[in-house]
């Protein structure tokens, strides 16, 4: 005897076909803007109102017909929190906003679907691929997604679409959350094309495997051990078994503090635009650019017109600190026991905590100075000394990868230049939004140095002794990104006409995802474009991961060759 469908689960399969209508209408529509005869934009309207309905109709059936109501509700908490949302685009007559996001919705319900099938559980299997494939490949093809939507005409303002190569370079800095842009970002986009870029800019900061891991705790759904073991190379103070409770810290801080940072930029930027949806639109992209440290833009020349305005740097620091100190950081420095005890909090603080906070303030601070005392008769003498010291400060904070900017980085001198490259090499904390080979890798580093000049066999601070495998991954690091970067700049200059100087500090850019530039993106051909495309995109995927992604199947060698003695220095 066939099983009955209950009352409350009849609408779902209506519901998923009338979503993925609605998507296919959308994009020949708005996406491809095909001619389309005149009442195609009844159809759609009608089409897109009764998804709503019938999204209504199905949550209001399992709130009467759920017998377990309780687990439930905690089940569809997402489900319940666009409730309001759909309800104000229904009665307001916003059916592509409110139908938009009932499709959103379903596309996590088909993930749901697909997850449970026992053809993807057992792909990653029959794939056999690694942690760190598995990392490198879900970048790629959430940059080729983004490459996709931007080449529609309804992203530019000319009705045209990006060009293949400009909307790669652009969603490769995007998702690689690096800033640099072969045009300009504002006057090019349609919303449609700067809400893709936005998109990009919030799953690449977190991470892909962060949010999708979010998305499958949201939904319930266990996770697999390859996905925590890939969980733990994005977060690597995690254990398996708090893996969860981090992903959730990760995604609650970041939606927190962008949010914050959104509503006061849109208290003082609302004056500033012309409608209220520019305003929000503008205060939301520039918190979210700031706190995933990537360096876009909607104004033409950054932030240089708010270099003197306490409210917007202020955020914007504080956002681009933030995002670069790493949720490691974060979640032992920003809790509820340390907030508890004080300053007697801080002694609880992990080793990995300390040496990241420390070299932090070292190079906010050292950055800072030396821009200001270099700059000061120079790119900062038009400035008065409010502003002089903002600036500085605001660009040391942004050489942390963050690329945003209120100077002209043309305009400065090349000693303050050199600087800024080798504070964007270094970049901000891992596990962060932020670029470069780290700063605590820097710090391993020069540790590392004092115990050979001190003859000490092992390598100190705070009283810990640091793991060898450690020093070796830190020395790794640091000179496989100095190969890609030569490597790449040395290309460059084969093939760009630009200057020594303007192609280094593009290339160290590109790699440590900053998107600061001295004007040369716009000047690059195609092979420069491809270039710079491959380094930032090995520069947030790391050049390690990158690295063992292609060769992690090689075997340990079983045995040990005998000892060789070789004269150094």
């Amino acid at each position: 005897m066939r099983e009955r469908i209950p009352l409350q689960n009849r609408l779902r399969i209506p519901l998923l076909g009338l979503a993925l209508l609605a998507l296919v209408l959308l994009v020949l529509s708005l996406g491809y803007r095909i001619p389309l005869p005149p009442w195609f934009d009844t159809a759609q309207s009608i089409v897109l109102n009764l998804l709503m309905i019938l999204f209504l109709g199905d949550l209001f059936l399992n709130l009467v017909f759920e017998p377990d109501r309780a687990p439930w509700l905690k089940s569809h908490i997402p489900d319940l929190l666009l409730l309001p949302a759909v309800l104000y685009a229904l009665f307001q007559a916003h059916a592509q906003w409110g139908g938009g996001l009932v499709m959103v919705r379903e596309c996590f319900v088909i993930y749901r679907m697909v997850s449970r099938t026992r053809w993807f559980q057992q792909l990653p299997l029959n794939l056999q691929l690694r942690p760190t494939q598995q990392l490198a490949l879900s970048f790629l093809l959430l940059i080729a997604g983004g490459c996709l939507l931007l080449t529609f005409p309804a992203a530019t303002l000319d009705g045209r679409g990006a060009p293949v190569v400009d909307a790669l370079f652009t969603a490769t800095s995007a998702v690689c959350v690096t800033g640099l842009a072969v045009v300009d970002i504002g006057s090019t986009y349609t919303l449609f094309g700067q809400s893709v870029i936005l998109a990009l800019i919030q799953i690449g900061g977190l991470g892909i495997m962060t949010l999708s891991t979010s998305i499958a705790l949201i939904f319930r759904r266990k996770l697999g051990f390859r996905t925590r073991v890939l969980m733990e190379h994005l977060v690597e103070d995690a254990s398996l078994q708090k893996l969860s409770s981090v992903v959730f810290y990760i995604v609650r801080a970041a939606l927190l503090l962008e949010g914050a940072g959104a509503l006061v930029l849109y208290l003082r930027w609302r004056k500033d635009f012309p409608t209220e949806t520019e305003a929000i639109f503008s205060s939301v992209f520039h918190a979210v650019a700031a706190f995933c440290n990537a360096g876009f833009s909607l104004f033409s020349t950054s932030l240089e017109g708010y270099r003197g305005s306490l409210v917007v740097n202020g955020v914007v620091i504080t956002l681009m600190i933030m995002g670069g100190l790493g949720f490691t950081v974060l979640s032992v420095f920003i809790n509820a026991e340390t907030l508890r005890l004080r300053w007697s909090g801080f002694r609880r603080i992990s080793v990995h905590g300390r040496l990241a906070l420390a070299a932090t303030a070292i190079l906010l601070l050292g950055g800072a100075l030396f821009i200001f005392f270099f700059e000061f008769d120079s790119a900062l003498a038009a400035l008065n000394l409010k502003e002089k010291v903002l600036a500085s400060v605001f660009q040391s904070a942004s050489l942390r990868t963050a690329g945003l900017r209120t100077l002209d980085p043309s305009s400065l001198q090349n000693v303050t230049l050199w600087l800024m490259i080798l504070w964007m090499f270094i970049g901000g904390c891992p596990a962060s939004a932020a670029g470069g080979i780290k700063v605590t890798t820097a710090g391993i580093l020069l540790l590392a140095v004092r115990a050979m000049l001190l003859g000490r066999e092992d390598v100190e601070i705070f009283g810990r002794s640091i793991p060898k495998e450690v020093v070796y991954k830190s020395i790794a690091i640091a000179i496989t990104s100095l190969m890609a970067v030569t490597l790449c700049f040395s290309l460059l200059l084969v093939t760009q006409g630009a200057s020594f100087v303007g192609l280094l500090f593009e290339s160290v850019s590109a790699f440590a995802n900053v998107g600061l530039s001295l004007g040369v993106t716009s000047t690059l051909n195609t092979a420069g474009k491809l270039i710079l495309i491959f380094l930032m995109y090995a520069g947030r995927i790391g050049p390690l991961t990158l690295a063992l992604a292609v060769g992690e199947r090689a075997k340990r060698a079983t045995f040990h060759y005998p000892e060789a003695r070789i004269l150094v220095g």
